[in-house]
């Protein structure tokens, strides 16, 4: 069983608004984001909401039996405090945990499905998305690093712990400069938005 953490919890500092209800194509940035997961060999969806999370929960037009809700109180905290949350809020019996940023809308489907599938085939604890040389998002995590990951803070996200287990973590070259793209500044917006 895998399970998708969408975190969306974040105050938009740098852009000023809630960016993740801003228009994208035929929807928002999170609604597009929150399909392209959906699409996906994923068992279930936890969308990890903090700041303006009423709002967010509503701009949310998608009905899928496999989304679930997960209120990060600690979002001030930064990003590790939204993994937490949604890896406390998963399914017991899940084997591995999807990292994905609610900021990436341009990130297809089969560009995370082949995330998984190279996770599913290499008995790697991490799998994690390389463009040209860096590191991307979604990233993978198997259960046995769950104790780790409640023990991440501040506003990092799991780098840390990808650096302590980079033997036990596989790289997957993609040809997809999406997985480096994500909208913190309005330029950033209007430049994805055209």
């Amino acid at each position: 069983m895998i399970s998708g953490i969408l975190l969306a919890a974040g105050e938009s500092k740098r852009m000023g608004r809630t960016k993740q209800v801003l228009k994208f194509g035929q929807s928002t940035i999170l609604e597009e984001t929150t399909k392209n997961l959906l699409g996906a060999n994923i068992d279930e969806l936890i969308l990890v909401l903090g700041h303006d999370a009423v709002r967010l929960r509503r701009s949310l037009s998608i009905t899928d039996g496999r989304i679930r809700f997960a209120f990060n109180e600690h979002y001030k905290e930064g990003i590790s405090s939204s993994i937490k949350s949604g890896v406390l809020s998963s399914n017991p019996d899940t084997d591995a945990f999807l990292i994905a940023l609610a900021d990436q809308p341009m990130i297809k489907t089969d560009t995370i499905n082949l995330l998984i599938a190279r996770y599913l085939s290499t008995g790697s604890g991490i799998v994690a998305l390389i463009y040209r040389s860096a590191r991307g998002h979604p990233i993978i995590i198997s259960k046995k690093y769950r104790e780790e990951l409640l023990e991440l803070t501040g506003d990092r996200g799991a780098r840390d712990l990808l650096e302590r287990h980079r033997d036990d973590t596989e790289a997957v070259q993609v040809d997809s400069p999406e997985i480096m793209l994500d909208i913190d500044r309005e330029e950033d917006y209007l430049k994805l938005k055209r």
